[in-house]
């Protein structure tokens, strides 16, 4: 998946909380139903490739007379402009978001509210808890998963077998004792055992997770960051512990794209790296014999059999709110999140199906298996506006990263919680 643009986030709020709500939020409607629904889908997703046409093909069954026009919007300032296009007289009908996009326009009113159809998704209690729970707002359901993507570690079979290393690792203890032979067996200048920039919060995050920690509490719609928990605390410092001994000192300021994480694993600088499923593919580009050499596993835990808990990332799906054809609208979502085309779009694009159950049998790649895997224990973020603001200012990136350098674990945390909890409360209001 590719993380989504925050450009133009400030102005996006604005509209949100001003236009939006002015005109009440809800389910009003301009006019009266037409024939044509205007889909906006994001590009890298489904429906910037051909098998968009299986969705409308699903749909023409029940509505035959209805136009889907689709359009692919790039992720660039996307957030002023759906917030813009919703607030209109004429919006798209159906919208494409990112999951850490979803809470502002659910909580100013954008989308329509989906509660009495959740039912009629299929499997719908067992979405993906990443993307489910940025589409909730005030216990209304306000978009559904569209696709989900999460990570896992890409290592190299020839180093693990140099350094004597007959499997992966099965705890965090184990992970980094492993680090400590590779980098004994591979005495090449900034080397890494395990390539984790400092920045990488969403691979930090599940060490607090682990330990039973959570980024933020929320009680009557007003949320409190809680990032100084003891628990939260105490992963905080064994990701520095991580990060520190797998990792060069090089890469504590760094993250994932400065310098590119995939060219440095090509390169064999790095027996490990932490991947999306798309990852594999651009280290194939950089070296294909080093790609061939690739295995996988999911990120240890502290404990045999109990992976750290991860991120689930990915786009979600809703519809306007001024949407005129809100009924026909939720038949063309049916299709889109429904088993049949699930299945299509993790075999072409290689994202994650918003339900585990619906991943293919088969031929397919096996970073996709363990990646589903992963993702059945997952914590979302917190389903606030607020969350996208922490994005925008690269907030949790520095935080992690600050840790990783050697900041004071407790007071850095109650820097954390004073300005997240400002943050996740200041853009939040009543639909």
């Amino acid at each position: 998946m590719k993380r989504w643009k925050t450009a133009g986030l400030a102005a996006a709020v604005s509209i949100a909380l001003t236009s939006l709500a002015a005109c009440g939020g809800g389910d009003a409607k301009s006019s009266g139903p037409t024939n044509e629904l205007t889909v906006w889908m994001m590009t890298g997703g489904p429906g910037d490739n051909k098998i968009i046409d299986d969705v409308t093909k699903q749909f023409h069954e029940k509505h035959p007379d209805v136009t889907v026009k689709v359009e692919v919007q790039q992720w660039d300032n996307i957030v002023t402009k759906l917030t813009t296009a919703l607030a209109s007289d004429n919006p798209p009908d159906i919208v494409e978001m990112g999951n850490t996009q979803t809470p502002l326009l659910t909580a100013s009113g954008a989308l329509a509210d989906l509660t009495g159809d959740k039912a009629g998704f299929e499997s719908s209690d067992k979405w993906l808890a990443g993307l489910a729970g940025p589409s909730t707002y005030q216990d209304k359901l306000y978009a559904t998963p569209l696709y989900g993507g999460t990570k896992v570690v890409m290592y190299s079979k020839k180093m693990f077998a140099a350094a004597g290393i007959a499997k992966p690792p099965a705890t965090v203890d184990e992970l980094i004792d492993a680090c400590g032979k590779l980098a004994q067996a591979h005495k090449t200048p900034n080397f890494s055992a395990f390539y984790m920039p400092g920045q990488y919060w969403f691979a930090g995050m599940p060490f607090l997770f682990g330990k039973g920690g959570a980024i933020a509490t929320e009680d009557n719609g007003k949320w409190t960051a809680t990032m100084s928990s003891a628990e939260n605390q105490a992963g905080l410092a064994e990701w520095r512990k991580f990060q520190n001994a797998c990792s060069t000192p090089s890469s504590i300021g760094a993250n994932t794209d400065s310098p590119d994480q995939d060219q440095i694993f090509a390169d064999s600088k790095a027996a490990m790296i932490y991947v999306k499923a798309w990852e594999p593919g651009a280290v194939a580009e950089k070296n294909a014999k080093t790609a061939a050499d690739a295995g996988y596993f999911i990120m240890p835990g502290y404990q045999p059999n109990e992976p750290l808990p991860v991120i689930v990332a990915g786009s979600t799906i809703g519809i306007a709110a001024k949407s005129p054809n809100k009924d026909v609208a939720v038949d063309w979502l049916k299709a889109i999140t429904g088993k049949t085309f699930q299945q299509t779009m993790t075999k072409t694009i290689h994202q994650l199906p918003v339900v585990p159950d619906f991943l293919p049998t088969g031929d397919i790649p096996d970073i996709l298996k363990l990646g589903t895997q992963a993702a059945t224990v997952s914590r979302a973020l917190p389903a606030t506006p607020g969350e996208a603001t922490l994005e925008t200012e690269s907030y949790n990136e520095q935080f992690f990263a600050k840790i990783a350098k050697g900041a004071d674990i407790a007071s850095a945390a109650q820097e954390y919680d004073k300005h997240a909890t400002e943050a996740f409360n200041a853009l939040s209001g009543p639909r």
